[in-house]
This record gives C-alpha cells, sequence and structure tokens, in this order.
C-alpha cells in the first residue's frame, strides 16, 4: 500500500477516535477486596446497571467481576460495528452442540465490560404488552407491561424530542442515551418508501405499537455507542471509592453453606491464575448471561441433580429449571439482496476525512451502523392465531458488493472495515421471534468449569418453519412488487433456488419453506430463559430452593423471549434487581425508585 494511502488512514482514524467520549481505559491492576456487601459476577448489560445503581448507597461497597477486559474503544463508532465479533479477546464465540435434527455453529457472546450492549447492533426495542402477559403466566407475577415500563423509562435519556414528547412510554434524564441514528442516506430512505408502499405503518416501536416500521431507536449518545458500561458504570467509577471494578477476572462459583444454604462467597481466578475468594456480606448477583449464569449455579450446587452428581457435584438445591427454557431468535437468511446501484459513492480520502469531522459533531455516515438503520415488526399469516404477538423482524445487513471499501493499513487500523457506513447492497434478514420448541444449557460432566454444552431447537418444528417462511414471503413479494425500488434503478434479487428447490414454484410458500430448510438459520444471539422467574428465582429475582443471599439479573431469567432485541429488557431486569435490593435491605421503600 502506498505511503500516502496508510496516512489518509491513519489521519482518518485519528479524527475518528478523538470526536470519542469513552477512550478504552488500561486493564484494572487494582487489588480486588477480600470482603464487600454485594459481589456482581458479569458486567454486561444487567450486570453493569446493578453494579451502577448498587453503587450509589454510598455505605455499601460494590464489587464487579468481568472475565473480559475492558469494553474495545473501536466499537463506539457505529459505523465499526461488529469489528469486536468473533475475536478471542472479545468475544467467547460459543459452539452449539450438533443433534441428529438441530442447526450447529457458533453463538457470538461479548467477554467485556459492558457485554453484548458494547459490541451488538444497538437496537433499542422493549418488545410488546404479550410479551410480558407471557412472563406472569409462566410465573413470573408483577412483571407485566405496566409493571417494567417504568424501569425502562428510569433509565432511558430519549434524545430525540418528537420521540420523547410521547411521556406515556419515554422518558429523559436517564444514563442511557436512545437515539436515531441522525443520518440517514438515500438507500435508507428508498427503504422506507419501499415499506410504506408495502402498508407498513411507520410508528414508534417502542411507543405502544406491536406492528409497523420505523427507524431504529439505537443505544447511542452524540452519534456514539451508549452500552451499560458507558451508561452506568464509566462516567462514575472515578469518583465512587464503594465500587470496585476488575476486569480479566474468571468466576469459578458461588460457595455456598450447605447446611443454612446462605451463600458465603464467590471463588475466582486471579490474573496470575491463582484461585482466590472474596466474602459476600449481603448478596451475591449473576449477571453472567444467559449461558453462563446457569452454569454457575450448577457448579455451585445449584441446578438438576442428576446433572450435579454425573459432574460430582454436592447439591444444594434440586432445581430442575437450570439450564432449560433456553429461547431464541432465528435469524432467517434465504432471503433476496437490493443493489442500490445508483446511490453508490466510493468516498475519496478528502471526503472521509470529512465525515470524520462531521463524526465528532454527532453527525454525518459515521453515527449509524447501516446494519440497523430500519426495523419491521409484523405478524406471520401462518403463525398461531392464539399468539398475539408479533412473530417476523425484518432488520438489514450492508456491504459493499462484497469488497473492503477503505484501504486496509495494518498499522494504521488493523481491524477497522468501514463498509457499513459506505455501502450500496443490503441482504434483508428476517426473524422468527417466537419459536415453538425450547433449547437447554447444560454441564460437561467431564469438565464442568469448561464451556457448558449448548443444546437449541432451532426451526425443528413444522409450524415455526411454516411461520417464518409466511413472513419471508411476504417481505419479499412486497420488495420485488416496489415501484419505489424500481423507479430508483435499484434491482431487487431473489436467492438461488437450488438443487433441493429444484421443484417447487419460485415465490410460492411451498418454496419459501423449502429454501428455510435447505439454507438453515442462525441463533440471532437473543438467548433467553435458562434461569427463569418462576422455576429458577423468584419475582424479586432470589434464587429459589432455600438459598439465601443470591439472585440472577441478566436475560436468563426471562421466561419468554420478547418480541424484538433483548439488550433493553436486560438493562430493565438490572434495574428492577437493583430497587429489589435496596428495597430488601431498607434502603428504600417499595416502588420508591431512587435511593
Amino acid at each position: 500500500m502506498a505511503a500516502q494511502q496508510c496516512l489518509a488512514v491513519a489521519s482518518f482514524m485519528a479524527l475518528v477516535f478523538s470526536g470519542l467520549r469513552y477512550k478504552e481505559p488500561a486493564q484494572s491492576t487494582a487489588a480486588i477486596p477480600a470482603e464487600v456487601d454485594f459481589v456482581v459476577v458479569g458486567g454486561g448489560s444487567g450486570g453493569a446497571t446493578v453494579a451502577g445503581r448498587l453503587s450509589e448507597v454510598s455505605k455499601w461497597q460494590v464489587l464487579l467481576l468481568e472475565a473480559g477486559p475492558e469494553e474495545a474503544t473501536v466499537e463506539q463508532v457505529p459505523a465499526f460495528i461488529a469489528q469486536t465479533l468473533g475475536t478471542d479477546k472479545y468475544d467467547w464465540k460459543l459452539q452449539v452442540e450438533k443433534t441428529a435434527n438441530d442447526i450447529t455453529g457458533t453463538i457470538p457472546r461479548a467477554k467485556m465490560l459492558g457485554g453484548c450492549s458494547a459490541h451488538n447492533g444497538m437496537v433499542y426495542q422493549r418488545g410488546v404488552e404479550a410479551d410480558y402477559k407471557c412472563w406472569e403466566k409462566a410465573g413470573a407475577k408483577g412483571w407485566s407491561f405496566k409493571d417494567v415500563l417504568p424501569y425502562f423509562k428510569k433509565s432511558e435519556d430519549n434524545l430525540d424530542p418528537d420521540v420523547a414528547k410521547n411521556r406515556a412510554y419515554h422518558s429523559t434524564g436517564g444514563p442511557l442515551g436512545v437515539m436515531r441514528a441522525p443520518y440517514k442516506d438515500a438507500n435508507a430512505h428508498l427503504l422506507r418508501a419501499a415499506y410504506k408502499e408495502g402498508g407498513f405503518a411507520e410508528v414508534d416501536l417502542n411507543g405502544g405499537h406491536d406492528e409497523g416500521f420505523g427507524w431504529s431507536q439505537t443505544t447511542a449518545r452524540h452519534g456514539a455507542r451508549n452500552s451499560a458500561n458507558t451508561a452506568f458504570l464509566q462516567g462514575v467509577r472515578a469518583q465512587r471509592k464503594n465500587l470496585h471494578i476488575a476486569t480479566g477476572i474468571k468466576v469459578k462459583k458461588v460457595n455456598i453453606n450447605a447446611q443454612t444454604k446462605r451463600v458465603e462467597s464467590v471463588e475466582y481466578v486471579d490474573r496470575k491464575g491463582a484461585s482466590q475468594v472474596v466474602k459476600a456480606r449481603l448478596e451475591v448477583i449473576l449477571s453472567a448471561g444467559t449461558y453462563f449464569s446457569p452454569q454457575l449455579l450448577m457448579v455451585s450446587g445449584i441446578g438438576p441433580a442428576e446433572q450435579l452428581k454425573k459432574a460430582g457435584i454436592p447439591v444444594i438445591a434440586n432445581l430442575n429449571g437450570v439450564g432449560a427454557n433456553l429461547q431464541d431468535h432465528v435469524l432467517v437468511s434465504s432471503l433476496p439482496t437490493i443493489t442500490f446501484g445508483k446511490t453508490a459513492i466510493v468516498p475519496t480520502a478528502q471526503e472521509m476525512l470529512q465525515h470524520a469531522k462531521l463524526f465528532k459533531k454527532g453527525a454525518g455516515p459515521l453515527t449509524t451502523n447501516g446494519l440497523n438503520s430500519m426495523v419491521v415488526r409484523t405478524r406471520s399469516a401462518l403463525q398461531p392465531s392464539s399468539d398475539a404477538r408479533p412473530y417476523v423482524q425484518v432488520q438489514h445487513a450492508v456491504g459493499w458488493q462484497g469488497r473492503n471499501l477503505v484501504p486496509y493499513c495494518e498499522a494504521a487500523v488493523p481491524t477497522v472495515n468501514t463498509t457499513t457506513c459506505y455501502y450500496n447492497k443490503v441482504t434483508v434478514s428476517v426473524v422468527l421471534l417466537h419459536s415453538k420448541d425450547a433449547g437447554t444449557v447444560q454441564l460437561n460432566a467431564t469438565n464442568p468449569y469448561g464451556p457448558p454444552l449448548i443444546y437449541q431447537k432451532i426451526l425443528t418444528s413444522d409450524q415455526d418453519v411454516r411461520a417464518i417462511a409466511s413472513g419471508v414471503k411476504q417481505i419479499t413479494d412486497k420488495l420485488v412488487a416496489s415501484k419505489s425500488l424500481k423507479s430508483a434503478g435499484a434491482k431487487v434479487e431473489l436467492p438461488a433456488k437450488g438443487a433441493a428447490c429444484g421443484n417447487q414454484k419460485v415465490g410460492s410458500q411451498a418454496w419459501h419453506e423449502c429454501l428455510v430448510r435447505a439454507n438453515g438459520a442462525a441463533s440471532w444471539g437473543h438467548g433467553v430463559g435458562t434461569c427463569s422467574i418462576g422455576s429458577v428465582v423468584d419475582s424479586r429475582l432470589r434464587v429459589l430452593g432455600g438459598v439465601r443471599g443470591l439472585r440472577v439479573a441478566d436475560a436468563s431469567v426471562m421466561p419468554c423471549v420478547p418480541s424484538g432485541n433483548t439488550n433493553a429488557p436486560s438493562i430493565m431486569i438490572g434495574e428492577r434487581a437493583a430497587d429489589f435490593i435496596k428495597q430488601d435491605h431498607g434502603v428504600i421503600r417499595a416502588n420508591r425508585g431512587r435511593a
């Protein structure tokens, strides 16, 4: 590569990063206290929220243990989204176990402070009212939409005045920035026109509407990502001497007194590989996520007795719900692509520098990830008639005809690929929001402390295949017929038939069902349910089975997967958990909300 190109890229990156409010701090080397009031295990969406809120009580000593490093600075730039996905440093890259009928693969799970909120698509969705009716029906009493809405609003600082004015559903002033990307290019506006032409209503999907489409609300502030870490921890960790954050710390298990069932301490591996213990005077809160929270419960003696005995683990509490009820959204990729030939622009080095300057002002193409600028949510014609929830969500993956746009300069920027903000091609992705079947997370009996065994059930039900194929057909037909796309010169291409579907009529329901089966699907990375309220924890998130001093606060407690991305509900759970703890320890009265 020419020296001039390297210099241009280096200057571009320097300008971009100078526009960030968050800079990745050096990894902490501070000593971990031997005893605290609360130990929070896991610094993701739930854990960061819990730790930040508990540390508001100055008399409490709060320790947050995170297995991964500090949040990666590069992910603060929406246009550089997913740079840490698939990397050993920042991603657990969990493997799904292969079974006869299931689809195997890798589940992306963030391994850094902020968890998946630090490298996800930034989409802020709460789900719909019927989701929380499902929670209550499953045993989560007191978790109706009316109950949880105040906690969504407690976190929220909605930065779009036209959205925030709906005070029934939105609020301002919270720590979590919520905003639509300030930059919307010509391609995005063409998609908007196509969906309007297709009969979808343009709505606020967090404003009481189950169906429709709209510009994505994202966890962002000043055009940059606002993760749970930057929202709840980064601004206070230096000032609050009672908040201790340790990264690079792998928790092994929770030590529980076998006679009293009282939690006593947390055992962890320090940065030198030595086993250490920290005592918890009041409580331990597990926020290690849908795959690791059940594993930690099981290695600590809480879970299905048969599994624990096979692994040689003494049983403290026999809870069969631990690791069960694994639900996820299912991404189907056998869909059309749209090439926007007339709107494709390869920016010059000078234009890229201008975009970097705009980003410092919270504007320009670097403020959008291109991936999730618009979301569609609707029912499938073939979903169960008794289920009021929407079953289909549409999102968009972007690229530049398979090529990396920005000149690659290893010395200046070894990982960044900014194709997401300069793109001319969209792959339409349809997500099945509610699957009939549920999987499990189990201990590996020969290596209980290693990666858990994950068994998903992805599209094993004919009902699921019919429902998602119907949604795929609905969206595909509308895009193919769109006059807005055609008049702009956009080309909509159907997926290849494939030998397996050669006998089916192209575009028919049977053809779409065949493509769904033949091309498979992937986990959308929104796993929930493995420590469900009602079967593993009570409605205040306390572990059942007579165990004292132990709660779970993350996506694993959701009895039913929401109709939308799971980050916002995970933060809401963290908010409620912190208030439950404050109430139970006499710091605030029930339903008052603040310490």
